[in-house]
């Protein structure tokens, strides 16, 4: 999501303007949420049989990784 949307998205669902404490836990969770992906592609090049590039996929969820706690860090 653009961060405009990212915004509209977190005040619409609490239904209540953005604070700095929310806008940091939910950069806190994407951060997650972008680990969890990162960690299914690696295990599933171990273990599915399907021909899917697991790595890259792995390896695209690991940079957006990066870059979340960059932003995470400095936002």
């Amino acid at each position: 999501l653009r961060p405009e949307d990212e915004v509209w998205l977190l005040e619409s669902y609490f239904e209540r303007p953005l604070t700095a404490d929310l806008a940091r836990r939910y950069r806190a969770m994407r951060c997650a949420s972008l680990l969890r992906e990162a960690m299914w592609g690696m295990v599933s090049e171990l273990h599915s049989s399907l021909d899917v590039d697991y790595v890259g996929y792995a390896r695209d969820y690991l940079a957006r990784l990066e870059r979340g706690l960059a932003e995470f860090r400095h936002g």
